[in-house]
């Protein structure tokens, strides 16, 4: 008999994951704050939970891809959350992207109902999802983890185990997300400063990816850094601006200094001052160009 999967969490990157899930064959039951949401997957065979706690105890395995600390929090633990009534064996994969802290106590207290926590954000945007070619940083229990991996399968393209406590594949996600960021305002301030030379940022930015750029994160940020296009949503600035606070309480709890990341949350914070907060985190190159002087 198929391993059934509960899924909470319909966002941009939610819904395609369940999605994928439910193509390999899985039998699904799914819960959001707004039912609206799941309807893609009722209308393909997904079974609705009316509650954390009711979805908890129709599945074996269940996922929570949810925005932050707060709602990972509040769908887990309380009468209505999944850990209610862990029963033994079960298994709770959360692919947010949390803080350490939060991931920590969770595991400690799944592990006291007998229950396990993995820890399991991606790297991908939306497109990525849809496709099913994540990158998952998986941490916890050994055992809950190869009976987790297919399920992990069905939404990705690979898994980098980061060992046994599941805090680690939260920090590294973090420290990731730092790296990206890193990256975007890099880029944009190199394009800014061709641009202002009279050297196109479009020609820039097709030798550079073809050349010793030619890598995925590259070409999932550039394009909308050298045309000057920054969509809504794909990985959002407000997202984005939360993981680096994230990361920032981490590193100051661990007496870890890390300069950069003052100057890109001075930017992320000047993006959402200016209403950017839904866009893509791409979009603090429009502060950059400013800086510049460039329209």
């Amino acid at each position: 008999m198929k391993t059934t999967v509960g899924f909470i969490g319909m966002g941009y990157m939610g819904l395609p994951m369940a999605q994928n899930i439910l193509k390999k064959g899985f039998p699904l039951v799914v819960y959001n704050r707004t039912k609206q949401k799941a309807e893609p997957l009722l209308e393909k065979g997904a079974k609705w939970a009316s509650s954390p706690r009711e979805l908890a105890n129709a599945a074996d395995i269940v996922v929570t891809m949810v925005s932050d600390d707060n709602v990972l929090k509040s769908i887990t633990l309380g009468n209505d959350g999944l850990a209610y009534e862990a029963k033994q064996g079960f298994i709770h994969i959360s692919m947010s992207t949390v803080s350490p802290a939060v991931i920590e106590s969770l595991e400690k207290d799944h592990k006291q109902r007998g229950a396990a926590l993995l820890s399991a954000p991606v790297s991908g945007r939306p497109e990525r999802a849809q496709e099913g070619t994540l990158w998952v940083f998986l941490s916890g229990n050994e055992k809950a983890k190869q009976t987790a991996t297919p399920v992990l399968e069905a939404m990705s393209s690979k898994i980098y185990d980061l060992g046994n406590e599941a805090k680690n594949a939260s920090i590294f996600k973090l420290v990731s997300n730092f790296m990206i960021l890193s990256f975007v305002e890099t880029l944009s301030e190199a394009l800014s400063a061709l641009e202002k030379s009279g050297i196109s940022r479009v020609k820039a930015e097709e030798i550079w990816g073809s050349s010793f750029y030619n890598a995925p994160i590259f070409h999932s940020y550039s394009p909308n850094i050298a045309h000057k296009k920054y969509p809504e949503g794909g990985f959002m600035l407000d997202l984005a601006k939360k993981d680096m606070s994230l990361l920032r309480s981490y590193i100051e709890q661990n007496l870890l200094s890390m300069p950069f990341l003052d100057f890109i949350e001075e930017k992320q914070t000047s993006a959402q001052a200016m209403g950017k907060g839904k866009f893509d985190c791409s979009v603090i190159d429009m502060i950059t160009r400013k800086l510049a002087g460039l329209n």
